[in-house]
């Protein structure tokens, strides 16, 4: 009798440990870690998360951060936590304009393609408001939509968005699926070519190893500095999708050592 009960326990022990590190993800049907290439190991690994979990628990400000890991499940720190924007937005009105010239068959004018440049390539905020003159509430609340997003929020204008670890996760995770196939090139090339200069954080503990594909934003606040970054990292065939927010940094140096030492400890650099 007793070894009947103390099986029970370990069996519910393990249940329980399993439903508090990961959760499935929710965005659209992606080939993330299916390739014949993907790791047969779920990065990161339980450990790592806790690492950098506990790292961000001891950081000052708001910190969030999510993950959807190569195998496609969602795990997080506080990542539904809602935040301003800043120009992580830009990634989605990249992508939500050029989604919205292949519904109408239409060419992307050499203008047009300017603004796109600078907007991801330097963080343009005029490029941005001429792109969201295109796409408007609409346009990026139907990609949220089609991301699965459950806490974004946008009204007027690009920089009155409001966005969550977890969501932009996905967002990143599925940004193949969730790009018009004659652009994906395009996209890709432009998030993973940032200037030097705003190639902060992730990537500067992802590369040379992953290949990256990211967006940074960063602002003051009424409780000091945001400072935001998501990214796609992949290789070998798999990839995951990594999204730190932060807000009430003291500087804008301190919101990036956030960034890059929860990305040290996600990848165990």
């Amino acid at each position: 009798m007793l070894a009947v009960v103390a099986l029970l326990a370990a069996v519910t022990l393990v249940v329980r440990s399993q439903t508090t590190s990961a959760v499935p993800s929710a965005p659209p049907p992606s080939s993330q870690g299916t390739g014949p290439e993907a790791s047969q190991v779920r990065l990161p690994t339980a450990s790592e998360l806790e690492t950098a979990k506990l790292f961000a628990s001891k950081r000052a400000g708001r910190v969030s951060f999510a993950v959807v890991d190569t195998s496609g499940a969602l795990a997080c720190y506080r990542c539904r936590v809602s935040y301003h924007s800043a120009s992580v937005i830009k990634a989605m009105l990249l992508v939500s304009y050029l989604n919205h010239l292949s519904r109408g068959g239409d060419a992307l004018p050499a203008d047009h393609q300017a603004y796109l440049d600078a907007m991801i390539h330097v963080s343009d905020n005029d490029a941005a408001t001429a792109i969201f003159a295109h796409v408007g509430n609409e346009g990026l609340s139907e990609l949220a939509a089609e991301a699965r997003m459950t806490g974004f929020r946008v009204s007027g204008s690009w920089g009155s968005a409001r966005i969550t670890a977890a969501d932009q996760a996905r967002f990143f995770a599925a940004l193949d699926e969730l790009t018009a196939p004659q652009h994906r090139i395009y996209v890709r090339d432009l998030l993973s070519s940032i200037s030097q200069e705003q190639s902060w954080g992730i990537p500067e503990v992802s590369r040379p190893e992953w290949e990256t594909f990211f967006k940074g934003g960063w602002l003051t606040t009424k409780r000091g500095s945001l400072v935001h970054q998501v990214a796609r990292l992949e290789k070998d065939g798999s990839a995951l999708a990594i999204a730190i927010l932060t807000d009430a940094n003291p500087s804008d140096r301190y919101g990036r050592e956030t960034i890059r030492g929860i990305a040290a400890r996600l990848l165990d650099r």
